[in-house]
This record gives structure tokens, C-alpha cells and sequence, in this order.
């Protein structure tokens, strides 16, 4: 057990989300808040002209990590302008082990895999598999403002004996993977992570991609893996609790939420697991009047609101989307005690019954004849050969706070969370918690409990001087590349093809808020503004696929590239969505900005 009177240090965000961009020089830094733009690093407003350099190049994203000291109870953030603080050095080490781990079936494998599970690349054996993954090995940085230090193939350290990069070039851009990222620190010595440039390609001198999910010979630069920091301050050393980079695909909608984000997965496995036994506990939920009370203004109008949202990136109807979260959230006293107003028990149960509950994941009419929400594709929806998983669910956690709410037992309370607490949902509320078929940022290992040491924290393996491992050790430690593994290579393929999902005579989304289906065009410049909760109506305009051409779902580009590796080719050219202030008397309203894709069947495009 830990003594209380000695500091512990940890690195906050324990995750931290980085994206590949192509532009060599120019990045920005990811929002720590709920849907936040991303900051620039000089500190200067995020104006749209920023997701891009000079050239037109995609800006890459980076991760920042903080380092947070806890003394006597207190929490307090740890700088190299910190009293006392000569020196704060920081390590991470990143990797890609898509092609050297299994194909990824949905969701077979999440409670372990069979003998008889393919593997990528599988004609490729034994320790010669070690060469499918792409390992820079760690590199080191410290001091205020910099860096760059590169994850390259011609920087490996000299003690590392692990390393190993793709001989490139890679078809079918002529592109090599030379890099998985860069270090660099800002003024004050936190630590700025970079992922890749965002090459994918195929060792194949004339390549195709023949699955969303799994293709032999090909490759990416995204990644993942530890974070680490020694603090010396007082002329003592620290070492802190290690974080962890996730680097994915770019944020084309970063204000717009998913309905089920990477914070709520998580949360709920920590839930789970006993972590918040005021809310769970030895299997019990701790519901009604004497249980665990929601609030209202954190844990109930945010999933609310976050379908308001999606008519801006999808053809969906905004009106029956659209609530009145005054009336949702209003209290009242009876007999003392402030609840939720008995008036408005019949809507909040009504809202109730259109939510798809649990172990109700194949059905899509409820038991009152409507269509159950929400209206998103599930974790298995395209292998019918094992548990089927058709349509999303909320997480039990997510379900069980709307229950109570439903009953009236919530709060409405204003929130006070620590910085470093509030930093870790933000981050984390910004990336995708399902379906998991494999996903965005991270897949259904996300779920996992095993994987972590603490709530959020992935539990890092000691580093080593490599190799890298071929397993799946959780008791040992995660170490780097062993998060993204499940992950589509080359993401563009998944991405290109998880628009829209044929079910039946139905067609659902995806992640509408993470991979646009439909968007509304910039007419003219405006400012940006803060984001908020706004509907389209008919004043909005039309709305043009963000990928693909028109409304022809017969057509093999409605929504997405006919081919997969058209969106190896063109990522970068795709556009942002983002909320402006409209002048002159026009209503405010999410609009894609910074495209250099022409559209088709569009007028002037």
C-alpha cells in the first residue's frame, strides 16, 4: 500500500488521442473538452484554415500530456515551472502490430480466440512475424519547447534491438512508412505527441484491398502504445503512472458526438468491475430512491442531446431527434425531497421505451411497435456464422442512469470535477465507443478490464529492449502496439466502407459523427463559435454526400469510393465539419469547410 505522505505522480490524460495528417510540419492539438475544436499550439484561435498548411496538407493531431502530482490529498499539475522542478523527462514508445496479429471477425476473439482463428499475413510463421509489425522503438525528450524527436527508421536508439520498418516504397501511392510520429514539448515542458503521416500501401506491386477489415500485405502508420515521465524535483526522483497514445484517423467532425463514446465504454468496464460501487456493486445495481442518483446536467442531457446532432452528418430527420431538455430535466419537491417532477414522468418514460435496452441488440421494432433507438449498426451485424450483435446498444451503465432518471431518481446539480478528472472524459468523450466492428480509435479491448491498472489507465508493461511480443499478455502489462492491433488494415478500407449498413430492408449508420454520411456546404466564410446543441431545419440547405456521389443506393459510390483504395488516395482531400455564426441574418449552422476533393453531381463541383 502506497504512504499517503509521499507524492504520487500520474500522467493525465491516462489516454490521449493523436491523428494522422500529412502535413510535415504544421499540427494542431487535441481538444480536452467535449466536443472542443482543437487549439493551435502558439495559442492563437482554431480558425478553419488550420486543419491544413500552406500547401493544403491534413495537420496531424497530437496528444498532450500533462503530468499531475497528488501531495496530502491535493491535486496539483507539475510543470518546469514548478517550484522546486529542474527537470521532467518523457519516454514513449509506439508501434503498429496490425499485420502480425489476427484477422479481425467482428466480434470473435473478444473472449479469446480459437486455435482455428485466421491470422493476418498467415504465410508468414513463427518469429518471422516479428517483421509484419512496424516498431521505431521508444524515444526520449525533455526540456521546454523541443523536438522535434522523430519515431524514424534512421533515429532507432542504439540499445534498442527490436526495431523494424516496411521496405517501401508502398503501392498505390509509391509512399514508404519511414515514421510512426514525433515527440516535441511545449513551453512549459509537457509532452506534444504526433502519430503518422497517414501512408498506407501494400508491399504488392499492384494492389487491391479485397476486405473492410483484413488484407495481407498491407500496412498503415497508425499506432499505440505507453507513455511515460520522471519528474525530478527537490533533488529527488519520480517516476509517474504511465499513459497511453491511441493514433487514428483524423477528426473530420470534432464538435459532433458519437451516442456512445470511448468514455462511456470505458467507464462502464470500470463500472463493471467495481471500481463505483455506489452505482454497482457484487453484481447488484443500485437503483431506485435510496441508489445511485444521476445527474441530470453530466450524465443524462448529454445522451440526449448528442442525436440532435447527427441530422448535420446524416440524412436523418431532425425533429423527432429534437428535445426539450428544460421539461427533461425539471425537478420538483414532494414530501421534502427534490426529484424529478412527477409531471414529466410520462415523457421520460415514454423516451425511455424507444431506447434499445439490453440483450435486446437484434431487435429493431419494440414491443409498442416503433422502431427502437438508437438507429446505429451493432458490433456484429456482418458475420451471421456467431453472436449476433445487429443493432447498437447503449452501455449497462448509460441504461441503467436513464432508468433512473425515468423514475425521477436524478439530480440536477452543477458539476465540480478536478481538472485533471474533467481532462481524462473530455479526451475521451471525443472518440468512438461502439459498434466495435472494429471501430475508430480502439475496439471492443476497450471492454476489457484486465487491461487496466486502474479506471482509464491501461496497465503498461516495463519497457524492454524489444522485441516487441507477439501475444496478449494483460497480466504482464499492454505494451506498445497492442492496443490498435484489432484495428482495420489499412484503416481507409473500414473507413471507407462503415458508412452506411444494409439490415434487412433497412439501412443504418455507422458513426455518423465520427465518418460523415451527408453534410450541408459553406456557402460563404463565417466565424467560428462555440458549438451548441442546434438542429438543421428547412432553412439549413441541402445536404450532399461526404463521400460518393448522390442518392442512388444502387449505385456503388453512394456514400463512400467504389473502391477502398480510392480512400487511401484521397483521405486527405476530404473535407471538415464545423459550427460557424452565420451574418446576415441566416441561421448558425454545421458546415463542411477545408474539402479539396471535387464533388461530384454538384453544381460548380
Amino acid at each position: 500500500m502506497s504512504d499517503p505522505s509521499k507524492p504520487v505522480f500520474k500522467i493525465f490524460p491516462p489516454i490521449a488521442a493523436a491523428r494522422v495528417g500529412n502535413a510535415p510540419e504544421k499540427f494542431y492539438i487535441g481538444p480536452e473538452t467535449y466536443r472542443g475544436l482543437p487549439t493551435n499550439p502558439d495559442g492563437t484561435p482554431f480558425t478553419d484554415a488550420d486543419f491544413r498548411d500552406a500547401s493544403g496538407a491534413l495537420c496531424r493531431q497530437a496528444a498532450l500530456f500533462h503530468v499531475y502530482r497528488l501531495d496530502n490529498g491535493a491535486w496539483s499539475e507539475v510543470t518546469l515551472e514548478t517550484p522546486g522542478v529542474t527537470k521532467i523527462t518523457w519516454t514513449a514508445h509506439i508501434a503498429n502490430k496490425k499485420s502480425s496479429w489476427y484477422d479481425f471477425l467482428t466480434s470473435l476473439g473478444e473472449d479469446g480466440y480459437a486455435p482455428n482463428h485466421p491470422l493476418r499475413n498467415p504465410k508468414v510463421l513463427g518469429k518471422d512475424r516479428l517483421k509484419l509489425i512496424i516498431d521505431p522503438g521508444p524515444r526520449t525528450i525533455f526540456g521546454d519547447n523541443a523536438g522535434p524527436v522523430g519515431f524514424d527508421k534512421d533515429n532507432v536508439p542504439p540499445d534498442y534491438k527490436g526495431a523494424n520498418f516496411i521496405d517501401g516504397p508502398l503501392q498505390p501511392t509509391g509512399e514508404s512508412i519511414d515514421t510512426l510520429g514525433a515527440l516535441r514539448t511545449d513551453s512549459q515542458g509537457r509532452l506534444l505527441l504526433l502519430g503518422g503521416l497517414g501512408v498506407a500501401g501494400s508491399t504488392v506491386t499492384e494492389p487491391v484491398i479485397v476486405d473492410y477489415a483484413n488484407n495481407n500485405d498491407w500496412w498503415d502508420d497508425t499506432s499505440d502504445g505507453p507513455v511515460r515521465a520522471t519528474i525530478e524535483i527537490d533533488g529527488q526522483s519520480y517516476e509517474a503512472d504511465a499513459g497511453w497514445v491511441l493514433v487514428g484517423p483524423p477528426a473530420y467532425a470534432p464538435e459532433l458526438p458519437n451516442l456512445v463514446t470511448l468514455y462511456d465504454t470505458i467507464f462502464d468496464a470500470a463500472v463493471r468491475a467495481g471500481h463505483y460501487p455506489a452505482i454497482f456493486e457484487q453484481g447488484y445495481w443500485k437503483s431506485g430512491s435510496g441508489g445511485y442518483r444521476p445527474n441530470y446536467r453530466t450524465e443524462i442531457a448529454p445522451l440526449l442531446e448528442r442525436p440532435t446532432l447527427y441530422p448535420w452528418v446524416a440524412a436523418i430527420p431532425p425533429k423527432p431527434h429534437t428535445f426539450d431538455m428544460v421539461l427533461l430535466g425539471k425537478m420538483a419537491v414532494v414530501d421534502g425531497e427534490k426529484i424529478g417532477d412527477p409531471g414529466m414522468a410520462g415523457l421520460r418514460k415514454y423516451i425511455l421505451d424507444f431506447v434499445r435496452p439490453p440483450n435486446k441488440e437484434n431487435v429493431l421494432v419494440g414491443e409498442r411497435g416503433a422502431t427502437m433507438m438508437p438507429f446505429l449498426a451493432g458490433d456484429n451485424c456482418l458475420n451471421p456464422g456467431h453472436s449476433i450483435d445487429r443493432y447498437l446498444r447503449l452501455t449497462d451503465t448509460q441504461f441503467f442512469f436513464l432508468q433512473q432518471w425515468a423514475a425521477g431518481w436524478f439530480v440536477d446539480d452543477d458539476p465540480t470535477v478536478p481538472p485533471q478528472e474533467a481532462m481524462t472524459r473530455g479526451v475521451l468523450e471525443n472518440c468512438v465507443g461502439g459498434a466495435f466492428s472494429p471501430g475508430i480509435e480502439m475496439s471492443w479491448i476497450s471492454r476489457n478490464e484486465l487491461i487496466y491498472s486502474e479506471p482509464f489507465r491501461i496497465k503498461a508493461r516495463p519497457p524492454g529492449n524489444g522485441p516487441l511480443d507477439l501475444g496478449f499478455d494483460p497480466e504482464r502489462g499492454m505494451e506498445a502496439g497492442d492496443v490498435t492491433r484489432y484495428m482495420a488494415v489499412p484503416w481507409q478500407a473500414d473507413f471507407n466502407e462503415c458508412s452506411a449498413q444494409p439490415i434487412g430492408d433497412r439501412v443504418l449508420w455507422w458513426w455518423p459523427a465520427q465518418r460523415p454520411e451527408y453534410v450541408y456546404i459553406d456557402i460563404e466564410p463565417h466565424m467560428l463559435a462555440a458549438a451548441p446543441i442546434v438542429p438543421p431545419d428547412q432553412d439549413s440547405g441541402t445536404q450532399v454526400p461526404w463521400v460518393g456521389i448522390d442518392f442512388d443506393q444502387l449505385n456503388p459510390a453512394y456514400m463512400q469510393f467504389a473502391l477502398d483504395i480510392e480512400m487511401v488516395e484521397k483521405w486527405q482531400d476530404l473535407g471538415f465539419i464545423v459550427f460557424k455564426k452565420a451574418g446576415g441574418g441566416k441561421k448558425d449552422r454545421y458546415v463542411e469547410v477545408q474539402r479539396l476533393l471535387p464533388r461530384k453531381n454538384l453544381a460548380g463541383g
